[in-house]
């Protein structure tokens, strides 16, 4: 299994809506590539505006296609949705 995490700090005024939007849109369509096993929405008690997504894939092959075919335009939904009201910083994670 490998955990694809997208570490998200959000712009405080726009905060309740894109929330809403990810859990709405963007988080349904990520998952509706078939290529995500499961996934988690954490945020951390210490720091504010501060979002964890985590998509979880049964293997590399997966993470790779999902790399290759879906995530150059799912990088673009929250870019187009909410300009320069958010960073990004994306890792992975392999579970041992």
């Amino acid at each position: 299994m490998l955990t694809y995490q997208v570490k998200i700090k959000i712009n405080e005024s726009v905060e309740k809506d894109w929330l809403e939007w990810m859990k709405t849109k963007h988080v349904p369509d990520v998952i509706g590539t078939g290529l995500v096993k499961s996934f988690q929405i954490l945020k951390p008690d210490s720091v504010e505006y501060l979002y964890l997504f985590h998509y979880h894939f049964e293997n590399r092959d997966d993470f790779e296609t999902y790399q290759r075919d879906f995530a150059p335009a799912m990088k673009k939904h929250p870019a187009k949705a909410f300009p320069n009201q958010f960073t990004a910083e994306r890792e992975i994670f392999q579970w041992i």
